[in-house]
């Protein structure tokens, strides 16, 4: 067995250098188009795409906002059948594609066999994307995921770069019109309303974190307008990645007028309340009743498309009057509408439940909640 597993994976390498007849990557012809990718790269493309794949995080999920669901011919094992994510949901047949490899990164056999036309990658750099084309023989085009706050231009590029590729430009200048216009709307609605200050805890980085995890780049909380407390922290020891935490006293000490507790990270957060009964009373927010679970923010990534539901919903929160006319599940419709072409709230509000106040003012009060939390890991 052994024998026979070394001459597969030897006549697959013989294959990725001798195949020349099958190879993506060409000089430039008549027919070969040229694009430049987020890492600066120029890469020629075939004259004809019917097959992509994506990999490492965030690159799946971009692809088919930029509506490039019928190109998908692959996807990483973490993206099928057992996945928590807004676009396996609104995509249930993913999970009969074929099977790339791991998350981060595929297996470079896999990746081969599966023959795409072109590879997605994100969160990579020129140097590892070109050893990965020169290795399979594939053009690869580099992504950047960004987000909805202070790198919503790499967001918008990433996008740019896929309706380039794959000739869904149209759909994509529509998904970009119609979040800038979401977001032009956000911002009249709070201009002339009282300045409030919040914090966002118990966010995941690679697994479920108590109220102490943060993001002072919160972009949820950037569109509204709302100071978030957690900007204060010296940038040196800020991570998207390994993740941003505090003391339990500092928030304390920031006391913010609201709390909002990401949904994945609720039962470590509420076992934080729960065990600092008496400093909490310290936090205007507990005791004014002012604590609310909000959406998951990471999981393979930023959850782009729950970034700006969650920031119509936390604006609903502040300034209840100014919002009143807003229905989140309405409003979460519209907007997976225009992501994924399907209206998957009430799929997403059975997995994560609903949004909704925390009160731990009246005993029991959140019960419901618990029963209903399905903890999304990354």
């Amino acid at each position: 067995m052994r024998t026979l597993k070394i001459i597969h994976f030897l006549l697959v390498i013989l294959l990725l250098f001798s195949c020349n007849n099958s190879a993506k990557v060409q000089q430039a012809d008549s027919d070969a188009r040229e694009i430049i990718d987020f890492a600066n790269r120029k890469v020629i493309l075939p004259d004809s795409i019917k097959r992509v794949v994506c990999i490492r995080p965030g690159a799946l999920r971009l692809v088919l906002m930029a509506g490039g669901i019928d190109y998908i011919s692959g996807i990483e094992e973490n993206e099928g059948a057992k996945a928590n994510y807004t676009h396996t949901y609104a995509y249930p047949e993913l999970i009969n594609k074929e099977i790339i490899g791991p998350r981060f990164g595929g297996d470079n056999e896999l990746l081969f066999a599966n023959n795409p036309d072109v590879i997605f990658s994100s969160s990579t750099t020129a140097e590892a994307a070109n050893a990965l084309q020169a290795k399979l023989n594939i053009p690869v085009v580099v992504l950047e995921g960004g987000d909805f706050g202070k790198n919503y231009s790499k967001f918008c590029k990433s996008l740019g770069i896929i309706g380039n590729v794959l000739g869904t430009t149209n759909h994509v200048d529509s998904l970009i019109d119609y979040l800038e216009n979401e977001k032009q709307e956000i911002k009249r609605r709070v201009a002339n309303e009282k300045p409030y200050n919040a914090y966002v805890g118990a966010i995941t980085y690679k697994a479920e974190r108590d109220l102490t995890a943060t993001d002072p780049y919160y972009p949820s909380l950037s569109m509204i307008g709302v100071h978030n407390v957690a900007s204060e922290i010296d940038s040196s020891i800020v991570s998207p990645i390994t993740g941003t935490f505090v003391d339990y006293e500092q928030i304390i000490e920031w006391n913010p007028d609201f709390i909002f507790v990401d949904r994945a990270g609720i039962a470590k957060a509420d076992e934080s309340f729960r065990n600092k009964r008496q400093v909490n009373n310290l936090l205007k927010a507990y005791t004014d009743n002012k604590i609310f679970v909000i959406w998951p923010y990471n999981n393979y990534h930023n959850n782009f498309e729950v970034s700006l539901l969650n920031a119509w919903y936390m604006a609903k929160c502040i300034y209840p009057k100014a919002f009143e006319d807003i229905s989140i599940q309405d409003k979460g419709n519209e907007m997976f509408m225009m992501y994924y072409g399907k209206p998957i709230f009430g799929k997403m509000e059975e997995l994560w439940g609903e949004y909704q106040q925390l009160d731990y003012q009246s005993p029991n009060a959140n019960k419901k909640i618990w029963k209903s939390v399905h903890n999304p890991i990354i």
